[in-house]
């Protein structure tokens, strides 16, 4: 199992890193793509905890080598007054929990709340032992929530009852659409507490410099970048796919 990886969130300091050839290092890196990164970039491995943007996404994500979700009933299953949402054969369903425990593939990845916690704590529990956080930003960047604000279509789900709803940007009353965001910063930064006892033996960088998560070591694209490029590896994705996939058979939902 390769050493690093990269976690592909969607906050808009992502933006930042475009002009520095970000795309050309995620193509080179093991890394894993949040839930509508799938449009855009192709991560060794794509996740997800809203089943409805996996149902909306299912010809992405049915397609992909290695997407990963927490465990839902809706998955898989006709539920009266929801729109189906079938599984495909190269579905990795995890468990999930709203509190830490032992022994988390088995009981139950931390999620915080977000995928993006759940998916850190994937990525601990496979062995990486460092790893870069992007768009872990929790507030508005240079005025946009999410680096493909703007753009047709992108972060744009139904919910279980058909209707339209998203995450992205701000409410006519200034409140954020993502509701976590609108939490004071305490209540943020403790949804992220739990993974201070893992970083004894796991080096995390937030790339956000203007993130709301203070939990870990703050560094920028610059610094990553200058991380990387110490040590340029280019990974095989279809092998490490495979290897991550029997990895976490035995723990799949499914």
């Amino acid at each position: 199992m390769h050493n690093r990886c990269i976690i592909l969130g969607s906050g808009n300091s992502v933006a930042s890193g475009f002009p520095l050839g970000l795309s050309n290092y995620l193509e080179r890196e093991v890394t894993f793509g949040l839930n509508e990164s799938i449009k855009f970039f192709d991560t060794t491995a794509v996740t997800f905890m809203d089943w409805c943007c996996y149902r909306d996404r299912f010809a992405l994500y049915s397609q992909h080598p290695l997407a990963i979700g927490c465990y839902d009933t809706h998955i898989g299953k006709h539920i009266e007054g929801a729109t189906p949402c079938p599984e495909h054969d190269l579905l990795t369903l995890l468990p999930w929990s709203g509190k830490w425990n032992s022994d988390p593939l088995k009981n139950g990845l931390y999620a915080a709340n977000l995928c993006g916690g759940f998916t850190l704590h994937l990525a601990i529990s496979l062995g990486f032992k460092q790893i870069f956080l992007l768009g872990f930003d929790c507030c508005e960047v240079n005025g946009k929530t999410h680096w493909y604000q703007g753009i047709e279509g992108a972060g744009i789900f139904n919910d279980y009852e058909g209707k339209e709803r998203t995450g992205v940007g701000k409410k006519e009353t200034g409140e954020y659409k993502t509701s976590i965001y609108n939490n004071e910063d305490e209540i943020i930064n403790n949804l992220w507490k739990p993974f201070e006892q893992e970083l004894d033996k796991v080096m995390v960088y937030n790339v956000s410099l203007d993130s709301r998560i203070n939990v870990f070591k703050k560094i920028g694209y610059h610094g990553m970048l200058a991380v990387l490029n110490q040590n340029k590896i280019k990974v095989n994705q279809s092998e490490v796919q495979k290897e991550l996939r029997n990895f976490l058979e035995p723990y799949n939902q499914l």
